[in-house]
């Protein structure tokens, strides 16, 4: 059983971060770019609310945290 969690919504990758999720690696297939995080139950729990509009987070936190994903992304 596997207790990561992966995605490729740059959003949803920044929210996790604000939420103090642990981003432990991104794999690349082709042009796609995966963010994979520790926690899997934490995450799939956040990802839900995250999608549904219920997930709060403060905005200076959350662009910062695009901002150093992309950075990561075109890094590379």
């Amino acid at each position: 059983m596997t207790t990561e969690y992966s995605t490729k919504d740059l959003g949803e990758a920044g929210a996790l971060i604000v939420k103090k999720q642990k981003l432990i690696r991104m794999d690349r297939e082709g042009k796609t770019c995966w963010f994979v995080f520790e926690n899997k139950e934490e995450c799939e729990k956040l990802s839900s609310d995250f999608f549904f509009g219920e997930l709060q987070v403060n905005a200076r936190e959350y662009y910062e945290a695009l901002g150093r994903l992309k950075n990561r992304i075109f890094s590379t």
